[in-house]
């Protein structure tokens, strides 16, 4: 989250996933400052300390590679469409870079890239893109770097609790509504696919509304009523929010309520747990890219 740093090593079973250590430390206000066009960390000395003291608490300390989820505020996601195949590499870089720039407003070489080929849709090719400022990560990886760290996957954590909904196999859509202290983010997987993502800056008590809105234009615009590829089953709700108010405001928008994700489905029973799935969601999501 936020407002808090949590370390956990994930392990994998035949059926679910398991907690072999974990650790979670509250973060001093102000001490992080996520955002996608302003450095983020105040003091890079005192958030170094709090990770060293979070790993050695979760008995972590000599493990020196890591997956590593960042605040939602400091990277942008979106879904591009190429309306015709590059014939090379370099010309699916352009192509990728100027689309990139439309949508988010900043000059490509300012920004690092992450980007994941998709299934193709109506025989177009289709990435997801992540991209956060390089003076932004730098400045994270810098901290990493000097903790003996090896950041080898660096990604908002939108994109590892995301990776929860993959692993769920039933059919429909899935939703993951992830709060933050500035707001929201929402994603929508089709087959194992984001098909839209977005990202919403307003106070708390304004979230139902807004995500009320947004479920409306997927409902007119991606729902396809016809399978159940095109129908919202599920959705995995992480954060502040209120579980009842965001079902409510999905519900009114589709008129059917999805079912809601519950981790202990994924073996992950925390009852007794010093550390919240929220907690964990995003890093111990991305730990599992490896294993899909």
């Amino acid at each position: 989250m936020d407002d808090n740093f949590a370390v956990v090593d994930l392990r994998r079973g035949r059926r679910s996933f398991s907690l072999a250590s974990s650790a979670v430390t509250q973060l001093p206000p102000g001490l992080i400052t996520p955002g996608f066009d302003n450095l983020n960390i105040q003091d890079p000395v005192e958030l170094a300390q709090a990770i060293a003291q979070t790993a050695e608490a979760a008995g972590l300390a000599n493990k020196k590679r890591w997956s590593v989820a960042l605040p939602d505020s400091t990277a942008r996601t979106v879904v591009i469409t190429l309306e015709s195949r590059p014939a090379t590499r370099r010309e699916l870089n352009e192509v990728l870079s100027w689309k990139i720039e439309r949508v988010i407003g900043v000059n490509a070489t300012e920004l690092r890239i992450s980007r994941q080929r998709m299934n193709a849709a109506g025989g177009q090719d289709r990435y997801v893109v992540t991209v956060a400022h390089n003076e932004v990560l730098a400045q994270y990886e810098s901290v990493f770097a000097d903790l003996g760290w090896n950041a080898g996957l660096v990604l908002p954590r939108h994109i590892g609790e995301a990776q929860w909904l993959i692993w769920d196999n039933a059919p429909g859509d899935k939703m993951l509504v992830s709060s933050n202290r500035t707001g929201f983010t929402t994603l929508i997987l089709r087959n194992g696919d984001p098909i839209l993502v977005r990202t919403f800056v307003c106070e708390p008590q304004s979230i139902p509304d807004e995500l009320h809105r947004f479920t409306l234009y997927y409902r007119d615009k991606l729902m396809t009523g016809g399978d159940a590829a095109g129908t919202l089953a599920r959705m995995l709700v992480l954060g502040s929010i209120d579980l009842a108010e965001a079902r409510v405001a999905v519900a009114d928008a589709i008129d059917s309520e999805p079912r809601t994700l519950d981790p202990a489905e994924f073996g992950m029973d925390l009852k007794g747990e010093p550390i919240r799935f929220d907690h964990l969601a995003g890093a111990a999501g991305l730990a599992t890219i490896a294993w899909q």
